[in-house]
């Protein structure tokens, strides 16, 4: 059984520019995506016309010469549009990380896929001009779950943009709010207008309706709870023959405050299979901003989850939090938590 200790102890060294620009490719749950397994629902017919779109979109990016799509680049901001900037704008659940995914496969290298997260982390590493330099060779960069915290986050966002737009690289990024709205609750957008205004001239919006696919395709059932009972759920964590993490909630959530969240990938990557006892309220919103990012890692790596609660899943997030600025983030969390629980509570049968 593995040791939370032990996996935050291998997590001290800083991560290796060079490995760390390497290791942005599509994660486990997302490697296999292809543009062909995405299902439109025909209720919504933007989901259909998005999938054309990024097709479409593939072609653009196969010139062998990065001369001709730069020329492809500047024609396009000729008709009236930046060029190179598309913005897959929908609620959770709806596909737009199985389309990114999907073109990310097809499209020819050199390539990237990352999470805003990890955008805004390797900039903060490498500085703007460092990151420039390290994705100025790539053709596409793939941006997952764009957002915009603070004003800091957002003028680190635009110089990047700004920069990948000039080297002639395409950006596609996916989010739960449309460009011109990032930010919203978080940090005054009057102050910071031009600035978001410049961002979101630079992409072209792709919205995407629908409900949540794990409603429709896992079945799940809103009023149904996947948590065990604390003593199955000890006796499950027996089982599994290696790579199980056995631990409380709180003790968790403590260590997450504790390294920076680029790391948090690393230490999924570590486990196989997550057994988390007593999972309680999440009543502060730093706690809960990491708990969010953290099963976003867990579920992108597929690894197995499974708890028990002193609360229904309702009762995790407090009301002020799923009706607040990140309310879609929450709400995201907990689609995804009900999915993996799901998985988990099958996989103890």
């Amino acid at each position: 059984m593995l040791s939370l200790d032990a996996l935050l102890a291998s997590l001290t060294a800083r991560p290796n520019p060079d490995a760390l620009i390497a290791s942005f490719v599509p994660p486990a749950r997302f490697a296999g995506k292809r543009f062909r397994k995405y299902q439109p629902d025909p209720r919504f017919p933007s989901q259909s016309a998005a999938l054309e779109h990024l097709r479409k979109l593939t072609a653009d990016l196969i010139p062998r010469s990065r001369r001709r799509l730069l020329r492809q680049l500047q024609a396009a901001m000729g008709q009236g549009r930046r060029g190179g900037g598309t913005y897959l704008d929908g609620g959770f659940g709806v596909g737009k990380t199985h389309l990114l995914a999907s073109l990310w496969n097809v499209a020819p290298g050199p390539k990237a896929y990352l999470s805003f997260d990890e955008l805004v982390y390797t900039l903060g590493l490498l500085g703007v001009a460092g990151t420039r330099s390290a994705f100025r060779q790539m053709r596409l960069v793939a941006v997952d779950e764009w957002e915009l915290d603070d004003p800091g986050n957002l003028k680190l966002a635009l110089a990047f943009l700004r920069g990948a737009l000039e080297d002639g690289t395409w950006v596609v990024a996916t989010s739960n709010t449309v460009p011109d709205e990032l930010g919203r609750g978080r940090f005054s957008q009057k102050d910071f207008a031009a600035e978001i205004e410049e961002l979101a001239s630079s992409f072209e919006v792709i919205r995407i309706e629908g409900e949540d696919f794990r409603h429709r395709h896992f079945q799940a059932d809103p009023g149904r709870e996947y948590f065990m009972d604390p003593d199955a759920l000890v006796e499950s964590a027996r089982t599994v023959e290696e790579g199980v993490l056995l631990v409380s909630f709180r003790e968790l959530l403590l260590a997450l405050g504790t390294i920076h969240p680029i790391r948090y990938a690393d230490l999924a990557d570590a486990i196989r299979s997550l057994h988390l006892q007593g999972m309680s309220p999440l009543t502060s919103l730093p706690d809960a901003l990491r708990w969010v990012h953290w099963v976003d890692k867990l579920y992108d790596g597929r690894v197995r989850f499974a708890a028990s609660s002193e609360v229904p899943m309702g009762s995790l997030v407090p009301p002020e939090f799923l009706t607040g600025a990140y309310g879609k983030k929450f709400g995201r969390c907990l689609s995804r938590m009900e999915e993996m629980l799901a998985e988990g509570a099958m996989a103890a049968m």
